[in-house]
């Protein structure tokens, strides 16, 4: 069931959030969250955060319903330290990197990712009410700070929700 088409453009040359996109478009959107945890970071996640194995990270997955239609899930972890208490906060109901920006200051200056396309997992199709259909996975990390890295994402999305656009120079 995937509804109306719904989609965002997502410009490659511009740190944009979806939660700012979808609000300049007049549409309706919420998150439920799948799972909100500290937990530690393995070799994978301490490499990409360039930390420590083993660093206590937050650990955020949600789903994104717009119109009442799923149309990604999310995940994200960040080093803890940096975000201490945000687990506290109303998740499900703000945009999530509004709220970093208002709770300690953290604003994206650049985004490094990779845009594949993948067959989702038997419990992404049934969360985001999808079969058989490929999706896009936007993968990356975001800094604040010049060569510090602040976030490493998953975005496991319908197909058709994000609309890309990049400006190549000579």
């Amino acid at each position: 069931m995937q509804g109306k088409n719904i989609s965002i453009l997502r410009d490659l040359t511009v740190c944009q959030s979806v939660s700012e996109a979808l609000t300049k478009q007049g549409l309706t959107f919420e998150y439920r969250i799948l799972n909100l945890e500290i937990k530690e970071a393995n070799r994978f996640i301490s490499r990409m955060l360039k930390s420590s194995l083993g660093t206590p990270v937050l650990f955020l997955r949600k789903l994104r319903v717009i119109e009442g239609i799923p149309k990604s899930i999310e995940s994200t972890y960040m080093v803890y330290e940096k975000v201490k208490g945000v687990e506290k906060e109303d998740l499900e109901h703000c945009s999530f990197y509004e709220l970093i920006r208002e709770k300690f200051g953290y604003v994206t200056q650049k985004s490094e990712e990779e845009i594949l396309v993948v067959t989702p997992s038997p419990k992404e199709q049934e969360l985001l009410q999808t079969k058989d259909q490929e999706c896009l996975m936007i993968r990356g990390t975001s800094y604040v700070e010049e060569g510090i890295p602040f976030e490493y994402f998953e975005i496991v999305a319908i197909s058709d929700f994000y609309k890309f656009r990049s400006v190549s120079k000579q």
